[in-house]
């Protein structure tokens, strides 16, 4: 039987799925992914989803087409609130200590000056 180096076994999971690095250099200036936590509500019963993207306007297309299985049976929606984070960490604990506001809070959240729709 053959010996085979532990390089030759690595398989590369879904490698067309692999993103490259959120930061690198281009000649002289440093391209950084900026991170968004947003709300949708939907236009049927005004509910509230809550998320997040580094592209907001492609994903409320995404909501809107019925690709999102939780967003699809409460179409459409309409983006009221982005709000951008320092880093995918950030914007990540945004969006689960989002999840667990209520509406009441939502709205008012929505009139606030850090929402990037209002400015």
């Amino acid at each position: 039987m053959p010996v085979i180096s532990p390089q030759a076994r690595r398989v590369r999971s879904r490698p067309d799925r692999k993103k490259p690095s959120h930061s690198f250099r281009e000649g002289f200036f440093v391209f950084m992914e900026n991170h968004y936590v947003y709300i949708l509500q939907s236009d049927v019963d005004g509910t509230f989803y809550k998320g997040y993207t580094t592209d907001y306007l492609r994903r409320l297309e995404h909501h809107n087409l019925g690709l999102s299985r939780y967003t699809s049976n409460k179409l459409p929606w309409q983006l009221v609130y982005v709000a951008v984070a320092e880093n995918k960490r950030n914007a990540l604990i945004r969006e689960k200590k989002l999840k667990r506001c209520n509406s009441e809070y939502l709205r008012w959240l929505i009139d606030q000056p850090s929402n990037l729709l209002k400015g």
